[in-house]
């Protein structure tokens, strides 16, 4: 018949406590029990467990080996009132398994619960985060927009500013036409004074001319009567003087010579002096003609440019509006995105944090449930031995028929890492 000790079970200090009826010797929980540790503090622990195991098995040896007749009967007798008790204390971890098998599945369900909540917690922050990036990427192309509008609007003020100089250009040649055309107005003002004035002149001298000739016919006709009194004088007086009709001839060839001559070299002079004047005449009036053909050139081309100066002028109000309506838009729409932007970012956190917060209580309870499947794991172990025989310190047992048993359990969860080392120690009787 083999019957097993066990330490390091369901309750450490009880089986410490047995230890040390055994050994003689004061032991705590750190001697055998569990912890969580490292995989270097793990094996630290185990060397340390080892050496005092070595130890305990040392003075339990001195222990044991006790044989007296009268503690092994006392022995036996108080066996079957220890395996009562150790049946009704195994009927209470049945009982106390189960309990904590249902709150296992409570706690899981819990767990359930707070994982499909952060979950949909994660979905949430995940469609903010989608929003988000198509709200920047809105932000991003609206900048983008901005600055082509700020690149236009460049042009824009480069186009103003050229247009701007043409019209200046422009004004500044209309004010060159314009004192050209006041030069010219002046000349042509002198010009028709001097034309009247030289009209005048021509007239004067026509009337002269006229003059001339009339006083030159009266003195002809004059002469013409006294050479006719000259000449009945001289037929009368033929008879006595004939050389006197001789000489009164050659004084009238003379006369008519003089006469002839002052005529033609009156004409000729009168002739060339209009013919100057005529000349004169007709370049003033050239002049005259192309100087009114260039002021009206010039009318024409100030009227083009004054209409062009206006549609230009349309042009920059137009478009200085558009900018600035499109200016105020974008500045609209921007502040409304970085208004939302700021609204999505500020769920977002509180997001996260209640999502940190559901993640710490996740991790708590995830603890107890570890601590919770350890126990139950421990309390199934303890179902799995079969019954358990407690040595006391009155109870003497042949170190021969002892074997030592070792079971070691280790649980990886969450990086951390569980163990827990169950020693048997069987004796025959």
């Amino acid at each position: 018949m083999y019957h097993s000790m066990k330490f390091g079970s369901g309750s450490p200090h009880r089986g410490s406590q047995n230890l040390s009826k055994l050994t003689g010797s004061p032991l705590t929980s750190r001697n055998i029990g569990f912890e969580f540790s490292t995989a270097s503090t793990n094996r630290t622990y185990g060397t340390m467990q080892k050496r005092e195991f070595a130890s305990v098995l040392k003075s339990s040896e001195n222990f044991l080996d006790i044989s007296h007749p009268f503690t092994r009967l006392l022995t036996r007798m108080n066996e079957k009132e220890q395996l009562h008790g150790l049946n009704g204390r195994f009927a209470g971890f049945t009982e106390k398994v189960h309990n904590l098998e249902h709150q296992n599945e409570l706690l899981e369900k819990e767990i359930e619960d707070i994982k499909e909540k952060a979950q949909s917690k994660i979905s949430l922050a995940r469609m903010h985060d989608h929003e988000i990036r198509d709200l920047r990427k809105q932000i991003h192309d609206i900048t983008l927009e901005k600055l082509q509008i700020k690149i236009e609007h460049q042009r824009l003020e480069e186009d103003f500013f050229t247009l701007r100089e043409k019209y200046e250009q422009e004004a500044w040649d209309r004010s060159n036409a314009e004192n050209s055309i006041l030069v010219l107005k002046k000349d042509a003002n002198e010009a028709y004074l001097d034309t009247l004035q030289l009209d005048k002149k021509a007239q004067a001298l026509v009337e002269e001319i006229h003059f001339l000739k009339k006083n030159h016919e009266d003195e002809v006709s004059e002469m013409v009567v006294q050479i006719q009194e000259a000449r009945m004088t001289i037929e009368v007086h033929a008879s006595d003087k004939p050389d006197i009709t001789a000489a009164l001839r050659d004084i009238r060839m003379q006369l008519e010579c003089h006469a002839s001559s002052d005529t033609q070299k009156a004409e000729e002079g009168f002739r060339v002096q209009f013919t100057k004047l005529t000349k004169e005449a007709e370049s003033n009036r050239e002049a005259l003609k192309k100087i009114q053909q260039e002021i009206q050139e010039n009318r024409r081309q100030l009227q083009g440019k004054n209409i062009e100066l206006d549609c230009t002028k349309g042009t920059k109000d137009a478009l200085e509006k558009q900018i600035h309506e499109l200016q105020e838009r974008h500045y609209e729409e921007m502040i409304h995105y970085q208004d939302t932007v700021r609204q999505l970012e500020n769920e977002l956190t509180n997001a996260k944090l209640d999502m940190s917060g559901h993640l710490r209580e996740y991790q708590d309870l995830l603890n107890v449930k570890m601590a919770l499947d350890v126990e139950i794991i421990s309390y199934s172990l303890q179902c799995l031995a079969g019954p358990q025989t407690f040595c006391t310190t009155s109870c003497p047992v042949d170190i021969c028929s002892m074997s030592l048993l070792t079971f070691t359990f280790k649980l990886n969860i969450s990086g951390l890492t569980l163990e827990r080392i169950w020693l048997l120690i069987r004796y025959r009787t």
